[in-house]
């Protein structure tokens, strides 16, 4: 029986699954997911299995039943479930999922360094795999090649490549040298839009910007940690796409998960997303128009105002 790795589709969530494969000592199959999917991957997911990892990855309430149904189909058709992750969870489906799998869920700046201190403490390897993993899930971007780790997990092909390179232990390459180009052209962006961005102040005085990145170079996560650190900014809210907004603490403390749980999302305090659900027309209208906000975007860039 083979194993399975599901993991998430970030830095972090690579990471994770590179430390997960040199614990498992195997070639496992490794399946991106979002949270808001999870349910969907786990319907898909076959029986059989002889290890399941699933990591970098939170249990989303509002799809908490199904997802543990899914474990439980699993669970009883043989398969060793190991789930492991960092973000903030609903105290009861933690009761439940623990019943049937075994479950570390603890703060921690990444999934990966989680990962490693529970289960790969002793290898310097998933030590260097779980720094990689803090340094681009906190956004502090300080390690020479985050950004460029950053660039290639936007593709399914270059996440497996950077997959298969960090669980060999191995962090340059010339693949690495031609993401780091781009990423410069994407900082010049970011850059630029920065420069052009209207602040906005909250009922409560917090300083904020929306930043559009549809259709530009700009790194949403670079442009968000640039714009607070220029325009002493509590917090950004970036649009990625109509499905997708995420919200990224500036320099003073500000919780924004509440606002991305609001909108069927997760993540932490200080790093979330909201999953939007836009219709039909909606999704046309964004296709041909790159500023096109949907009611639901209008919605939460409303909602901005109370954080």
């Amino acid at each position: 029986m083979s194993d399975l790795i599901i993991t998430h589709v970030d830095v972090d969530g690579v990471c994770s699954a590179a430390i997960a494969k040199r614990y498992l000592k195997t070639d496992p199959f490794v399946v991106f997911a979002s949270p808001r999917r999870l349910d969907a991957v786990l319907r898909r997911t076959r029986e059989g299995h002889e290890r399941i990892v699933i990591t970098d990855l939170s249990l989303n309430h509002d799809i908490s039943e199904a997802v543990i149904a899914e474990v439980q189909r699993l669970a009883s058709s043989g398969s060793k479930i190991t789930w492991v992750d960092h973000h903030a969870w609903n105290p009861a489906d933690v009761e439940k999922l623990a019943k049937l799998c075994e479950l570390t869920v603890e703060s921690s700046p990444s999934a990966a360094s989680l990962f490693f201190r529970k289960y790969m403490s002793d290898d310097d390897v998933s030590k260097k795999i779980a720094e990689i993993g803090d340094d681009a899930d906190t956004n502090a971007n300080a390690l020479e090649n985050t950004l460029a780790y950053k660039y290639g997990t936007w593709e399914l092909k270059n996440r497996l490549l950077l997959l298969d390179s960090f669980t060999r232990g191995e962090f340059e390459g010339d693949f690495i040298k031609k993401w780091q180009e781009e990423v410069k052209l994407q900082q010049e962006d970011s850059e630029r839009l920065v420069s052009e961005l209207s602040l906005f102040t909250t009922n409560t005085g917090k300083k904020y910007a929306v930043i559009d990145v549809r259709g530009r170079k700009a790194q949403g996560t670079y442009a968000a940690k640039l714009a607070a650190q220029k325009l002493d900014l509590d917090f950004a809210a970036v649009i990625y796409s109509c499905r997708s907004i995420s919200f990224y603490r500036g320099v003073r403390d500000v919780n924004l998960l509440p606002l991305a749980e609001r909108h069927g999302g997760g993540g932490h305090a200080y790093a979330c997303g909201a999953s939007l659900r836009p219709s039909l027309c909606e999704r046309l209208l964004c296709f041909l128009s790159r500023h096109y906000k949907t009611k639901e975007m209008r919605r939460i860039i409303q909602e901005l105002n109370s954080v």
